[in-house]
């Protein structure tokens, strides 16, 4: 072979190098992929496209499911189809069953311990995280999908994961006004760290959330709430002025909302209670607070040594309490604890919002009109014939009609426990979390966005399949009982064929020989 030769095939090699070069790096610069689906299921519709194109900054995706989860598989469809719309989408798989060190630097790097996010779900629940500079969201495994009794479920992941990257990149944090001047946990660290919010500051600009405080008093404070996504009223010690009270419910006609956490007011009177001041805020909302001190002495509910000013309140179902509500997939919810708690009731004023009863006590609750002379109390304080007893409203929430443009309408959560909001709630482990979650889902359904509307939903699909308890007992009984037997009896005959068959051989073979000596 000539020495030309030898280089032009030298030169090929090198040329076929390169080219293999420039399609790799074509390829992952511009990667394609085809849905062959019937239903076109992993097809990004052109919403989430335009979203993905106009990207600006990078978004990362991080998926808490291991090989066992099932929605491993679709989420990885899912995700796929996004990385391949944007460059600026990043993937990050962690599996909670082997990445332990991943999942716990996770958990601090986004608080996870603080229970629920901005968009209201729990946060150590969530199988998604998508996370942009230093605002993230999380989605859960119902915001993916969601079921119905028919064994059918509706994948809604586009919808979901198409806003929590939205809500990432755009729009500013939701701002929550604090007020001051009527003994209220306050904002700003304090001498005396029981009469702050601690910790909980922290852990609310972890959910997104742009903390201040308001002076509904001040001088000139007409508009004391401008700009604020929520008001709260921290644990209050003393009552609100009609004049303060007054431009509350201005702004909250307007389209505010409001969290109270309001317990019994004290005060030098001769029932050693006042009122709070709020009737004028919150009777449009159909909320009405009652002066008085509940107790709750049954034993499944009251807490030890609180002589029966603590106990654990029963939730019903809102989308508030949802993590708090025993169901088929939460069949032990944390519990809620309420300390030093007014009862409260509807409000049947005219043109009032009806409101949803979110805590109750149990049936054995009663109630003190009188404080008086509490202090003589050495435990629970006696049960008289005119107290109020029965099962007592403890939490409410109401909303009134949407203004014209509005996400959702007026918005208000009372709470009857002034210790709603300290730090200490949220240090309890899971099984006694309720509280923590139920204020942070309180918080995410005031500060509500509006969802996406122009990803378009999908086709139902198969989630599995119904058994009854007929139908269960007709599996074990075939499990158990037939299929064992059908092959015990398959072995007995395949056992007794083997059995009269063994010796044909040898007597073939003997009629053979025979036929083949001599007579």
């Amino acid at each position: 072979m000539s020495r030309g030769s030898h280089a032009l095939q030298l030169a090929g090699i090198v040329a076929a190098f390169i080219f293999a070069a420039i399609v790799n790096v074509l390829a992952a610069r511009h990667f394609t992929r085809w849905d062959w689906t019937r239903d076109k299921r992993w097809s990004l519709s052109p919403a989430t496209i335009e979203t993905l194109h106009g990207l600006e900054q990078p978004i990362d995706l991080w998926a808490i499911a291991g090989p066992g989860d099932p929605l491993e598989q679709s989420l990885r469809q899912l995700f796929a189809s996004y990385v391949a719309r944007s460059s600026r989408v990043d993937v990050h798989w962690i599996d909670p069953d082997r990445d332990a060190a991943q999942l716990l630097d996770l958990e601090r790097r986004f608080g996870l311990e603080a229970g629920r996010s901005e968009n209201g779900r729990v946060a150590t629940d969530a199988i998604v995280i998508v996370a942009s500079g230093e605002k993230h969201w999380f989605l859960t495994p119902s915001d993916l999908f969601e079921t119905s009794d028919d064994a059918r479920a509706r994948p809604r992941e586009e919808r979901a994961l198409t806003q929590a990257i939205r809500s990432v990149v755009g729009g500013e944090k939701a701002k929550l006004c604090f007020t001051v001047g009527h003994g209220e946990l306050a904002l700003e660290p304090g001498r005396d760290e029981k009469e702050g919010l601690g910790a909980v500051r922290t852990l609310l600009e972890k959910d997104n959330y742009e903390l201040a405080s308001v002076d509904v008093a001040a001088p000139n404070a007409y508009e004391p709430f401008a700009g604020c996504a929520v008001a709260i009223i921290a644990g209050m010690r003393a009552p609100f002025a009609p004049a303060e009270a007054n431009r509350l419910r201005t702004w909250l006609l307007a389209g505010g909302s409001l969290l109270a956490a309001v317990g019994p007011v004290e005060a030098s009177t001769d029932t050693g209670l006042i009122s709070a001041g709020l009737d004028d805020a919150l009777t449009p909302f159909g909320i009405a607070l009652d002066d008085q001190l509940v107790h709750d002495l049954e034993p499944n509910v009251a807490i030890p040594d609180t002589h029966g000013e603590g106990y654990f309140a029963m939730p019903l179902p809102h989308p508030i309490t949802a993590a708090l509500v025993s169901n088929g997939s939460n069949s032990h919810p944390p519990r809620a604890a309420m300390f030093f708690a007014r009862s409260l009731h509807h409000a049947l004023a005219p043109d009032a919002a009806w409101a949803a009863e979110l805590l109750v006590t149990s049936s054995g609750a009663f109630a003190k009109r009188s404080i008086a002379g509490a202090s003589a109390w050495s435990d629970a304080p006696p049960r008289d014939s005119s107290d109020p007893h029965g099962s007592f409203v403890l939490a409410m929430a109401s909303e009134r009609q949407a203004l014209r443009g509005a996400a959702h309408g007026p918005r208000v959560v009372v709470v009857g426990s002034r210790f709603a909001l300290v730090e200490d709630n949220w240090q309890q482990p899971r099984p006694l979390h309720g509280t923590a979650f139920f204020i942070d889902s309180a918080l995410s359904w005031l500060a509500a966005r509006p969802s996406v509307v122009d990803v378009p939903d999908r086709a139902e699909v198969a989630a599995g399949i119904r058994v009854s308890e007929e139908g269960r007992t007709e599996v074990r009984r075939y499990v158990l009982v037939f299929m064992p037997l059908a092959a015990l009896l398959l072995g007995v005959a395949v056992w007794a064929w083997r059995r009269s068959s063994e010796n044909k051989p040898y007597e073939r073979l003997d009629r053979q020989v025979t036929k083949e000596l001599p007579p």
